[in-house]
């Protein structure tokens, strides 16, 4: 690690948890996140800034006036630019020695191979639950680690799933009804600060599945902002899963 490193990281070095081995595998890690909305750009900030060693930046939209109020990469002069493409910059100024990639495309059956390639951890941003199913099924079939996100109000969740696991659920686990369902945000209403904080969450739980030594549990965060309540839940994985089960 070079001297700039180590002064750069100081402070994670300085906690047991990392140190310096924690802080190399940081460095050498490939995340690639889908979704470059509210949380996708809190996450990249927080994973840009620990040193993630590659960061793999996956949306095909543009940027809007509304998205201002809460994704934070973004500024008045990147309106109507590519996310993707404005995201990489930003992060590059933030810390050019680690390598940032951008793709500007919507993730589909045809060409999810191609974009996650080598990728360890999935950030899934994403506000629609086709995608969502996507991630899922190929995180699965990849035995990757999938950390998902997701809010609307004042409430939002997350939870990290790690398919090296057998005894790990899968999406459709614990989301079995969703043809049923709808994320997306665009009409709907969002507190600007409730996708930083998921967004921060996803990151941390980034980094702590990558310094782990041990298996860590599956389970799914809720946040009520309004009220300042969190409560987490224990997932199992279902028997009856159409996805993950072996009946």
């Amino acid at each position: 690690m070079k001297d700039t490193d180590l002064v750069r990281y100081s402070r994670h070095i300085m906690l047991p948890e990392i140190d310096i081995e924690g802080q190399k595998k940081i460095s050498s890690s490939k995340i690639s996140i889908v979704g470059l909305g509210g949380l996708g750009c809190s996450a990249s900030s927080f994973l840009a800034a620990s040193g993630v060693g590659t960061l793999n930046l996956i949306d095909d939209d543009f940027i809007d006036i509304s998205n201002l109020q809460r994704q934070i990469l973004f500024s008045e002069k990147d309106l109507d630019s590519q996310k993707s493409s404005v995201a990489k910059n930003k992060l590059i100024k933030l810390n050019k020695e680690i390598d940032i990639q951008a793709q500007d495309l919507k993730l589909n059956a045809f060409n999810i191979e191609s974009a996650l390639k080598n990728s360890e951890i999935i950030l899934d941003c994403t506000d629609n639950f086709d995608t969502r199913k996507l991630i899922n099924i190929y995180c699965k079939n990849k035995e990757l680690i999938l950390i998902s996100g997701s809010s609307q109000g004042w409430m939002g969740q997350f939870f990290s799933l790690d398919f090296k696991d057998d005894n790990s659920p899968c999406l459709e686990c614990f989301f079995e009804d969703l043809d049923s369902e709808d994320l997306t945000c665009r009409e709907s209403s969002i507190f600007s600060p409730l996708v930083g904080v998921i967004g921060s969450f996803m990151a941390s739980e980034s980094i702590k599945r990558i310094i782990a030594s041990e298996k860590m549990n599956s389970e799914l965060v809720e946040l009520n902002l309004k009220e300042n309540n969190l409560k987490s839940i224990k997932l199992k994985k279902n028997q009856n899963c159409k996805i993950c089960s072996k009946l």
